[in-house]
Formats: structure tokens, C-alpha cells, sequence
């Protein structure tokens, strides 16, 4: 069937306005699933510090090129790359299965954080194995799985913002037990996951050779830690491996000139 040259530009019109229409919708659907707009700074301390605005979304698999693009300019600007796991397109694209288990934060740069959840179920890899939660306990756990922050926006606290809004996102669902992994040499993320209520439970080898923090958050029954407080120096392995063996756990992170100190405690709810 011959098409004239006619009906080929009308046929061109029709599928540009279709174009035009979709990402219209597009736009819309974004707009309002917005969960958290303000202003933050751009490269924070530094002679271009500047401020941005920023929009907080869920995110969906149209995103996965720009995720892809930011996990790359993080591991070129890594001093020490063993603090940040790597994945492939095919590992985001199994999260984007479960609604709203990706968030991420967007400025006039485009992408500039994400956070991603990870339901292991019993048969995964379920961190709550690594803190001996009850085996009817599994499958209510899901992990902070991987987080990622542009290294000109770091300083705003877009971790402890996107972490925040999963936490309750974790417990609409019906979740009680949240757990991630964090590298002892990563401190600005320790940091952040202590300011949303999660403690150190275990300190462990963990896929082979990466040694990492194991922490947890009972979102029905957080853990209230007793007045007892031991301060560690943080590049003290064996003593805090020693510390949560005899069942104290680490719930504060402190600056310090030279490194820095892990407070541990013991949960004051189940000591007394």
C-alpha cells in the first residue's frame, strides 16, 4: 500500500502530538508524586557552593539510564572503592518490581540520589540471619539496600531525607524489621543511618571479603539503650567484635580530630 507524501506528514503530525501528549502525562505523573521539594547546596564549602532546588520522588524503570550514569561518576571520585558495592542494570531492574521501593532525589543536574529497597524474603540474603532475629521473624525484614549520593551534593543530608521517607514507607507495609550494611571506613553514611534510629548489631565479613557494620531497627519496638556507654576508637575491629559478642550494641558515631569513636550500650528493654 503506496502512502503519499501528504498522508506521511499528517501521520508524522499525529505521532509527534502523541509524543507530545505522552510526555506531557509524563511530566504530570512526576509532578505529583513529588514527596519533598526544597533548596539545597551545590558543591557545600567550597568557593562554587551555590544553592539548588531539589524534588524528591519514587522512582520507575525510565530512570534506570540516569541511576546507571550516577553509579559511574561515584566510583570515579571514590578515594577507596571498597566502601561502594557496584550493580548492574539487571539488579535495579528487580527492585523496580516492588512500588516504591526506589526513591530518588532530582535538581536542574537531573539525578543526584537514590536509595533502593531490597525485600530478601527467607530464602535471600537476609541480614536478619547475620543478627539472630527468630526465623518467624524473616520475612518482615527489608534492607536499606544501596544508597548513592552525587559527590557535589553531599553535605545535605539527601541520605538521612531519602532513608526517612522508607522508613515509613517500610511500616506502611506492613514491615517490622529494617537492616542495612555499611562499611566502618564509610562515616558520613554510618552517620546518617544512625540519625534515622538504626544501631549496630554485628560487625562481619560479608560477600567475601567486604567487612561491614550490620545494622537493624525494630520499627514496632525500637531498641532503648541503658545508661552503661563504652566509647571505641572505630578502627578497633576486635574490641567491637568483642563488645557485641557480650551483647552491647552501637548506637552514636563521634567525630573525632584523628578518626573516630563508636559509643555502645546495652538495650536497657531487654536488661531490665
Amino acid at each position: 500500500m503506496l502512502i503519499t507524501a501528504q498522508k506521511a506528514r499528517d501521520l508524522s503530525i499525529q505521532l509527534t502530538k502523541s509524543q507530545v501528549l505522552l510526555n506531557y502525562v509524563k511530566e504530570v505523573e512526576q509532578v505529583s508524586s513529588v514527596i519533598e521539594a526544597g533548596r539545597i547546596r551545590k558543591n557545600k564549602g567550597s568557593i562554587l557552593q551555590e544553592d539548588v532546588c531539589y524534588e524528591m520522588r519514587f522512582m520507575d524503570e525510565d530512570d534506570l539510564k540516569d541511576m546507571m550514569a550516577l553509579e559511574e561518576i561515584i566510583v570515579q571520585n571514590l578515594s577507596d572503592k571498597e566502601i561502594f558495592r557496584t550493580h548492574a542494570s539487571d539488579y535495579f531492574k528487580d527492585h523496580f518490581k516492588v512500588e516504591n521501593s526506589v526513591i530518588g532525589i532530582f535538581s536542574d543536574d537531573g539525578l543526584i540520589a537514590y536509595n533502593v529497597l531490597y525485600f530478601p524474603g527467607v530464602e535471600g540474603d537476609n541480614f536478619g540471619t547475620d543478627i539472630d532475629l527468630p526465623s518467624d521473624e524473616l520475612d518482615k525484614v527489608v534492607h536499606l539496600e544501596t544508597v548513592a549520593v552525587h559527590p557535589a551534593f553531599r553535605g545535605n543530608s539527601l541520605q538521612r531525607k531519602m532513608e526517612g521517607v522508607h522508613l515509613r514507607t517500610i511500616q506502611e507495609m506492613g514491615y517490622n524489621h529494617v537492616c542495612c550494611m555499611v562499611s566502618p571506613k564509610n562515616r558520613s553514611s554510618l552517620q546518617n543511618i544512625f540519625s534515622n534510629g538504626l544501631i549496630i548489631k554485628a560487625l562481619k565479613i560479608k560477600f567475601g571479603w567486604r567487612l561491614r557494620y550490620i545494622m537493624h531497627k525494630n520499627l514496632l519496638h525500637p531498641s532503648a539503650i541503658g545508661p552503661e556507654e563504652i566509647r571505641i576508637n572505630g578502627f578497633n575491629i576486635e574490641g567491637q567484635v568483642d563488645l557485641l559478642q557480650k551483647g552491647f550494641l552501637g548506637f552514636q558515631m563521634t567525630e573525632l580530630a584523628d578518626g573516630f569513636e563508636i559509643s555502645y550500650g546495652k538495650d536497657y528493654a531487654v536488661t531490665t
